[in-house]
């Protein structure tokens, strides 16, 4: 089914069920309205009945009682319901209709006669074979004491003829309306779909590549914003299809630099689940399964970030700076770095003391991993040291190993892009995204990365962190 079909049903649907509403509601309160206008009217004649009643027993000297017995009842009924149109009754305290001005009778239900005679003021509707009748009961009270109750007959069956021709009025003004309003619906609907043609059409243009068609649309609505958005996506999507031919080239260097990046944090969750199988205390387990969760949520965070941003592309990352203990990230990372030190048969010293530094922990927290992790892949060495101090306005960690060090040129070229290094394949004296990246997240907060290094002597790596609030630059650009 097309969706001009649909709207149109829809709308019909909808108008059809709104007018049923519309009828339900008003002839609900149309009848509501007269039956309460009704009861009131009779109880303002109870009223006027009750002082006519008791200027009777006055003028005419006869008792209460005698009032509510079989010999003035009726007279009295009959004088009461001339000149209007419901039926009047008398009864006495027993329940018993002693005076009729009509011939009712027989369709008459006894509840309220009860309810009137316990003190109440009782409104019933009753129907018959052809009749629809509204009854009022009221309690006669004099001298404090029920003495008898009048009550009143008031045929319905014209308040139902009023209600019919009301009824038959507004189905015919309601299918007058329906047929205008689907008249309506349906031109719209047609109006509407005019675009959204071309749109289909323009569509499979742009499933075959071609991205030249253009929807033009007059109107200031929300079709007019859906055409000019397709316009807008189609010359996005050339752009971004011209942009992705540029991408293709550089995806195997982006991959290498994705994989040193996760290196760190799978060799953590691989050694903490190795430690795992050699442990019986169950919180040395607990402790291993802590960190196994946290390297995992950080490789998900770093695959996200990576995916979305390299190196090379025009992707940028943010840092965030705020005021943190640097021991506390320092000896956290050297903590999930263990199993890795552990294997590699690599000791370590470290002296730290707490020392609050302005700085992105996360990014913070990268560098580190990169900078151990390239003294345990690359420089051979048995043991690391691992000190922080604190000089003026900033902190320092030195990360120093024993092992075989570098010459003067590869130390000078540690932070070049690979583009500037000679053409070599990845060995054991690479260094491609880690530490370049290293060198632009520690100048983003602020801080800064400087290497020593002598061939035969070891490596000390320097990073260096302000005390003092800096104003990031926040973004990690190409």
């Amino acid at each position: 089914m097309k969706l001009r079909n649909k709207l149109f049903i829809q709308h019909t649907i909808t108008i059809i069920m709104l007018l049923a509403a519309m009828y339900v509601v008003v002839n609900y309160t149309l009848s509501k309205s007269m039956i309460e206008r009704d009861t009131q009217t009779l109880s303002q004649y109870y009223d006027l009945h009750r002082i006519e009643a008791l200027k009777i027993v006055n003028d005419k000297k006869i008792s209460i009682e005698q009032l509510f017995s079989g010999t003035y009842a009726p007279l009295i009924a009959s004088h009461l319901a001339a000149n209007s149109n419901f039926q009047v009754q008398l009864f006495d305290p027993e329940g018993t209709i002693i005076g009729d001005s009509g011939n009712r009778e027989d369709l008459v239900k006894r509840s309220d006669i009860d309810a009137a005679l316990a003190g109440q003021t009782a409104t019933v509707i009753t129907e018959g074979e052809n009749s629809k009748m509204l009854i009022y009961a009221s309690p006669f009270l004099y001298e404090g004491k029920i003495v008898g109750g009048f009550r009143y007959l008031l045929d319905l069956n014209k308040h139902e003829e009023t209600l019919s021709a009301m009824r038959t009025w507004f189905i015919g003004v309601a299918l007058g309306c329906l047929l205008v309003a689907l008249l309506a619906s349906y031109s719209f609907s047609f109006f509407i779909m005019q675009p959204l043609h071309a749109l289909q059409q323009a569509l499979k243009l742009v499933t075959v590549g071609d991205f030249s068609r253009k929807i033009t649309v007059r109107s200031q609505d929300e079709v007019r914003e859906l055409a000019d958005d397709f316009n807008r996506m189609s010359e996005a999507l050339q752009e971004h299809i011209e942009l992705l031919h540029y991408e293709q080239s550089k995806q195997k260097k982006f991959y290498d630099n994705v994989t040193h990046e996760l290196k760190t944090p799978l060799t953590s969750i691989i050694g903490f689940s190795d430690l795992i199988d050699k442990m019986e205390r169950i919180d040395d387990i607990r402790t291993c399964n802590v960190y196994i969760r946290k390297e995992s949520t950080r490789l998900l965070q770093m695959v996200e970030e990576l995916l979305q941003s390299s190196l090379k592309g025009d992707e940028a990352w943010r840092v965030q700076l705020e005021r943190t203990d640097l021991a506390a990230i320092l000896t956290d990372s050297l903590r999930i770095l263990e199993p890795t030190l552990h294997k590699s048969a690599i000791t370590t010293v470290v002296q730290v003391e707490p020392c609050e530094v302005y700085m992105d922990p996360k990014r913070t927290q990268q560098v580190l991993f990169n900078v151990i992790e390239n003294a345990i892949k690359h420089s051979d060495c048995t043991q690391l040291n691992v000190r922080l101090e604190q000089q003026e306005y900033r902190c320092l960690v030195r990360i120093t190993d024993n092992g075989k060090g570098m010459d003067e040129e590869e130390t000078r070229t540690l932070f070049h892009p690979s583009a500037e290094k000679a053409e070599r394949p990845v060995s054991a004296h690479s260094h491609g995204l880690g530490l370049l990246l290293c060198k632009q997240l520690m100048e983003l907060q602020g801080g800064d990365i400087t290497v020593h290094s002598r061939e035969g002597s070891g490596t000390e790596v320097i990073l260096s962190f302000q005390m003092e609030p800096v104003r990031p630059l926040g973004l990690l650009q190409n």
